[in-house]
């Protein structure tokens, strides 16, 4: 399970650790949550101030009994968004695209009265110009706070890990922004796309690559 809310490229991370303060390190903890410091962490990653935190801070950490009730509150406070995509291999390797200068995975809004499975199929589908795609395994869903007309919202992310035996060309969606559409080996993904990628995208190709044991 995948317990963090990613902003931007800096994140809220729940565990089940014991929460420590170190100084000089780049994250934040906090024993107990109050809406009051959610507020603080919220105003800072958000609006990219850091008027609270030192500018170098990468990511706050919380109890993990906390999550659901953050969720809940982001949820209420916030537009929620629901979204679905995937991560697709084929033979050994991978496929990505290239978007808004990252590597990115393929993923987009659910429509409505559609499941989250169809929805991670049809985008990945229309992003990548791709068929021939069979779900293996549901990944961790992922939690990104972003701006949205004018305002923030939350996006839910149900993430799958797919496989496909298409063998023609590849075609980028442009009218979504995508530059490239391009398959990596395992090795690539580390040298390559993890250098300039997202912290929620490293979290969903980890966790595939574990319980894949690839």
């Amino acid at each position: 399970m995948n317990t963090k809310i990613y902003f931007n490229n800096k994140f809220l991370e729940f565990t089940e650790e014991q929460l420590q303060d170190s100084q000089n390190q780049p994250i934040i903890f906090y024993d107990e949550i109050s809406e009051e410091k959610l507020n603080i962490i919220l105003k800072d990653i958000l609006n990219e101030s850091f008027s609270a935190v030192n500018e170098n801070i990468i990511g706050f950490k919380m109890p993990v009994k906390n999550f659901q009730a953050v969720i809940n509150y982001l949820k209420k406070n916030l537009h929620y968004i629901e979204a679905a995509g995937g991560l697709i291999k084929k033979e050994h390797q991978f496929l990505f695209i290239y978007r808004l200068s990252r590597w990115d995975l393929p993923k987009g809004k659910l429509e409505k009265g559609e499941t989250i499975e169809a929805a991670a199929i049809r985008e990945c589908e229309e992003e990548c110009g791709i068929k021939k795609l069979k779900i293996e395994q549901q990944l961790s869903s992922t939690y990104h706070v972003y701006k949205y007309k004018g305002k923030f919202a939350l996006k839910q992310t149900y993430w799958f890990f797919m496989t496909s035996t298409y063998n023609k060309a590849l075609k980028p969606q442009t009218e979504e922004n995508i530059e490239q559409v391009k398959w990596f080996t395992k090795d690539e993904i580390n040298d390559t796309v993890f250098s300039n990628s997202y912290f929620t995208i490293k979290d969903v190709v980890n966790e595939a690559f574990i319980d894949r044991k690839i």
